[in-house]
């Protein structure tokens, strides 16, 4: 199903009439707060401006800083990290595990192993063939220590968006920035490159991008696999806990546990047949998919709530199992979210081209991942999908310059979303993404027209190319 900025205008500008105070009930003190939002802060200017310090948008801030421009990162939330920090997703799916997340995962076995000792295994690859998670305080400290170590990046934090800066040429809007709420007044960032790294894709949206939202039939794009009929449905959500024993002896009581299926760090998923090996293996901690619920609308933060409510409503029988069991549990402080929009690009990325390991001319990131689509049943046979390259097109709106994306929210169809969706292939989308806006900036043209060829010699120097050798070429 496809957006357009008026269906996204009309949305908003309901919910603001339905949130609006007559100015009969407004007192002298409501006027005065209603005044102090519309004043603002001095204004900032940079040349890149990262909105999403997330899986995607950290390695994009890292790679434009990296090469030579001025970068402010901001997040909404008050510490940078995204899905593994605030989600609790801290286990890997998907690669090639290249970049800045390889040197990220490289670092977390290095120090922040859970044992406490690396893993002699893991190899420079950031993969040995094993399960590995790692808490999510740790991902924060090593990705706070990647982006103090760049000077040229400047992190916001606890700083939401909430406009985009655009102004228009023809039948083109051109992104000049985006404006923060800050303590109820508002910021304005101005930049050459706007890189939308949210994960919820707001910022295209706000900027008049049309977008895709659920599904799609198969016949939409001449896919292989989906539905008959569009439905607009989209993934569900899961809340992930971790569990740590606490009483000596305790041994997770995985047969007594409905759902909530754990991983145990450099070993595999825990299963009731396997609990006389656990208890060999002594571990103590575990990461869990908790309780699994569907939001009808990801895109509203008040149906996201609510959905987060219900999973944590639906995990009390086990949360009671877990404590009399000796275990105590850390609930992460948001539920995980696998899919929001995804803003149509001068390319969309279909099942098509995944299933067939298209390499695009214009590749800018390598990918390795099955088709993972939670509520769809899929034939095994047809999940299987062999590298494949994401295409520099996918990460450029249509219709719109100055504004790049990155993470999951690049061109794609619901299928193909499925599997670029993890975090070392949103990782090596975000740093191709940071790449070129900085070279946007450094010949001041616009994302659509630099040069290709600089753009995928620049990231093949930093190792963005090194998970698969053979490329290929493909159209």
């Amino acid at each position: 199903m496809s957006f357009s900025r008026r269906s996204f205008l009309i949305k908003a500008g309901a919910g603001l009439a339905f949130g609006a105070l007559s100015p009969a009930i407004l007192s002298a003190q409501d006027t005065k707060k209603a005044k102090s939002i519309i004043s603002t802060h001095p204004k900032l200017q940079c040349d890149v401006v990262v909105v999403g310090a997330g899986p995607g948008g950290v390695p994009a801030a890292l790679a434009a800083a990296r090469n030579g421009s001025k970068v402010i990162l901001v997040e909404e939330d008050n510490m940078p990290g995204g899905a593994p920090v605030d989600m609790y997703v801290t286990y890997i799916c998907g690669g090639p595990r290249v970049g800045a997340f390889q040197r990220m995962v490289k670092k977390l076995n290095d120090f922040h192993t859970i044992g406490g000792e690396a893993c002699d295994t893991f190899g420079n690859a950031g993969q040995d063939g094993k399960n590995h998670w790692w808490m999510p305080g740790d991902y924060a400290q090593v990705i706070y220590q990647a982006i103090a170590a760049e000077k040229n990046i400047t992190l916001l934090c606890g700083a939401p968006v909430v406009d985009t800066i655009v102004t228009h040429k023809g039948n083109r809007n051109i992104v000049q920035g985006v404006r923060i709420m800050r303590n109820g007044e508002l910021q304005d960032i101005e930049a050459s490159v706007t890189i939308d790294a949210t994960g919820t894709g707001i910022v295209a949206a706000m900027a008049g991008c049309e977008y895709m939202f659920g599904s799609e039939a198969k016949s939409d794009f001449n896919e292989e696999i989906g539905i008959e009929v569009a439905d607009g449905k989209i993934q569900p959500c899961t809340l992930m806990f971790i569990t740590q024993r606490i009483k000596r002896h305790a041994v997770l009581p995985v047969d007594k546990m409905k759902g909530s299926s754990g991983v145990e760090d450099q070993y595999d998923w825990v299963r009731a047949a396997d609990k006389e090996a656990m208890i060999k293996r002594d571990a103590g901690i575990y990461l869990h998919w908790g309780k699994t619920v569907y939001c009808k609308d990801t895109r509203d933060s008040l149906l996201v709530a609510e959905a987060q409510r219900k999973a944590l409503e639906g995990l009390e029988e086990n949360m009671q199992i877990l404590h009399e069991a000796g275990y105590a549990t850390h609930i992460a402080p948001k539920i995980g979210v696998r899919e929001v929009r995804r803003i149509k690009g001068e390319y969309v990325l279909t099942q098509r081209d995944l299933s067939n390991g298209v390499q695009h001319d214009d590749k800018i990131a390598d990918a390795s991942y099955y088709f993972d689509v939670w509520g769809m049943k899929i034939d095994e046979k047809l999940k299987r999908v062999p590298p494949y390259g994401i295409p520099y097109r996918s990460l450029i709106p249509v219709n719109t310059e100055g504004l790049l994306l990155a993470g999951r929210i690049i061109s794609a169809t619901r299928i193909a979303h499925s599997s670029l969706r993890v975090q070392p292939i949103c990782s090596n989308i975000g740093e191709a993404a940071g790449t070129a806006a900085a070279l946007s900036v450094m010949y001041k043209t616009g994302v659509r027209s630099i040069d290709i060829k600089e753009l995928q010699a620049n990231l093949n120097a930093n190792g963005l190319f090194n998970g698969f050798r053979k490329t290929g070429s493909k159209s």
